[in-house]
């Protein structure tokens, strides 16, 4: 629990760190790409009731996400967040929960059951990845450092999704892809691959010490609610959150309606076998891998407006060779769906890597506000954001697929319901894309401002006078906080003000 002063980051500490997201990206690859799935094919769920099922868990984890993020902004004050960390504490407790993930993949249950599984396996997930999304900032306060960290974190953000896709692909060719066993299997070996990750990460990463951490006081629960609510929608009146919250919910959302729609897709638009999603996945995943460390350095010496647009012009190029070969009923189909995912596996590495990346970097942009350390505030918002949005593009889903006649368990759809499922790609996918892009043009972080921020607050808070402050630096607190300098460090009531 020392700070950075104490540690060096080492060629570990990235792996270490890293392997958190094989829970963050492993899990949601599996339940996006095949829970849908499973539950109108296996267990003969109703579409509406499956989509009902993520949109319900989602929604009721919208609220867990800020009251995660503000429980461990505050966890020192607990003699058990000064034993064992405000952050790491929860990923310790989480280990042992992991295996809640098999349950998810057990046939012959009812709506209630599978609901209530879906539940608490989304409140297990945010108590995990609401710390360890903060433990980059907390870990350094070096540009290249964070930006490394979580490029590890997007890498192994691959890797989960390579072993995601690859494993139902095996359990398949082992227990039959009509076997619901093949799912159980899958989140079964899963579940073990999650548990050693945690075990991983806990034991090599670490947080600020007490001693760098303001102490805000919260007189009873009700002051503690109040404070809650006001930090997280105060985050939205700093500039550079804005347009960064742009990217990720718009940019994630094409994804994530991509992921959802994706094995409909093959299997009733283009009549290939439900096995070809799994080494199609498989696939994207390894290209994402290479994509993810090509964006890292790039990002790492160019920032992230211009490398992010270009990675959703892959993406969307990608969704409209899709719909061409739906519409044009062009020949060699299995080889072209082969190509256009391979390239659109070269954008969606750099779409998931850089929003995760310029998010380590909004707690200091936010300190020259409100002279406060938030991460925690901030990673409950951005996933609190981000699950709103991922929740609402799946229940829509479902509710476009229900209306045009989409029939559960069924190998074939109606034409209606196919048309629907391209309609979804073409305006829902790409249409997500490109506000992703509008919202990307608007940032202006860049390496050089934010070392100009972190310079700034290094000198007020060593006793540095705000009427020396620089134009140059005036200029850069203007363009990412949108507050001029002389309402800020505390001059605002940006956040909840202490009595």
């Amino acid at each position: 629990m020392n700070s950075d002063k104490n540690h060096k980051i080492t060629l570990v500490t990235r792996l270490a760190y890293g392997s958190g997201n094989l829970l963050g990206s492993g899990a949601l690859a599996i339940s996006g790409s095949w829970l849908l799935f499973f539950y109108t094919t296996f267990c003969h769920l109703p579409v509406f009731q499956a989509a009902l099922i993520f949109s319900i868990s989602t929604y009721l984890d919208v609220i867990l996400n800020p009251l995660m993020g503000f429980i461990t902004d505050n966890f020192y004050g607990t003699k058990v967040g000064k034993k064992f960390g405000r952050r790491r504490f929860f990923i310790l407790i989480g280990i042992p929960l992991m295996i809640l993930y098999p349950l998810l993949w057990i046939t012959g249950m009812n709506f209630i059951y599978y609901l209530c599984t879906y539940i608490m396996f989304e409140m297990t997930y945010t108590m995990v990845m609401i710390p360890y999304e903060t433990l980059a900032v907390e870990m350094t306060n070096s540009f290249e450092e964070r930006t490394y960290l979580t490029g590890f974190k997007a890498m192994f953000g691959k890797v989960a999704n390579f072993i995601a896709a690859a494993l139902p692909g095996v359990f398949f060719g082992l227990l039959g892809k009509d076997s619901p066993y093949s799912f159980l299997a899958t989140g079964l070996v899963y579940g073990v691959i999650m548990i050693v990750a945690l075990t991983f990460l806990y034991f090599n990463s670490w947080e600020r010490p007490i001693t760098e951490v303001k102490n805000e006081r919260i007189d009873g629960v009700i002051e503690g609610f109040k404070k809650l609510f006001i930090d997280i929608f105060s985050t939205l009146r700093i500039r550079a959150f804005r347009d960064h919250l742009g990217m990720y919910l718009f940019g994630f959302g094409s994804e994530w309606l991509f992921t959802a729609v994706f094995t409909y897709y093959i299997v009733f638009v283009l009549k290939q076998p439900s096995t070809m999603v799994s080494g199609l996945n498989s696939m994207s995943a390894i290209l994402q891998l290479i994509s993810t460390a090509l964006f890292m350095w790039i990002c790492a010496k160019k920032g992230f407006t211009r490398p992010f647009s270009f990675a959703l012009g892959i993406v969307i190029s990608a969704i409209l060779a899709y719909v061409l070969i739906a519409v044009l009923h062009l020949s060699h189909i299995a080889w072209l769906i082969v190509a256009v995912t391979a390239w659109f596996g070269l954008g969606t590495g750099g779409v998931y890597y850089i929003p995760w990346t310029t998010y380590v970097f909004m707690a200091d942009i936010d300190e020259i506000v409100t002279n406060r350390r938030r991460e925690g505030i901030y990673s409950g918002a951005m996933t609190m954001a981000g699950k709103l949005i991922r929740a609402t593009v799946v229940f829509i889903l479902g509710v476009v697929l229900q209306f045009f006649g989409f029939k559960e368990g069924a190998s074939t759809q109606p034409q209606s319901a196919v048309n629907a499922i391209v309609a979804i790609m073409l305006i829902g996918v790409v249409g997500l894309a490109i506000l992703g892009q509008i919202s990307a043009s608007r940032l202006k972080l860049t390496k050089d401002n934010h070392k100009i921020i972190l310079n700034e607050l290094d000198r007020i808070h060593h006793g540095g006078k705000p009427e020396d402050v620089t134009d140059q630096t005036r200029k850069i607190v203007k363009e990412l906080s949108g507050f001029d300098y002389e309402n800020c460090f505390g001059n605002n009531n940006v956040g909840y003000q202490e009595k």
